[in-house]
């Protein structure tokens, strides 16, 4: 089962530029940042203070190889794609396949916890993450 939002993430050509826009201009403050791999940043970020969705600022570049990157870069400035939470990754996407929902990746895992992708019947993309314990 869904149940929450708890990530959107917005695509950007340069992740520090975009941190110091969010941070210095929009008061945010960062909840996450980290290496997964050489060339690939986990950054998140949220209105101070604030327990609900953080925005995930992805420079998909390192991740998803040159023509996927490009893909990607392309929707920079356009809508985001969101990370739906759920509690257990596996037995939702059963549940979602079952329910005729294409799973673009199947659950795998992950250093923030257990994830998948779905699309919807338009083919917009929703990440979902059962997020790591502890």
């Amino acid at each position: 089962m869904i149940t929450s939002i708890d990530k959107v993430t917005i695509y950007v050509r340069d992740e520090e530029e975009a941190l110091q826009f969010y941070t210095g201009k929009l008061g945010f403050e960062k909840r996450m940042d980290f290496t997964i791999k050489p060339g690939t940043r986990w950054l998140t970020v949220a209105p101070k203070g604030s327990t609900g969705t953080e925005i995930v600022l992805h420079n998909p570049q390192g991740w998803h190889g040159p023509e996927g990157a490009a893909e990607l870069l392309e929707q920079v400035g356009k809508a985001p794609a969101m990370i739906l939470g759920t509690r257990d990754c596996r037995q939702t996407c059963a549940e979602l396949k079952a329910r005729g929902v294409t799973i673009l990746a199947e659950p795998h895992e992950r250093p923030h916890g257990v994830e998948a992708m779905v699309a919807d019947l338009y083919g917009n993309t929703f990440v979902l993450v059962e997020p790591r314990k502890g």
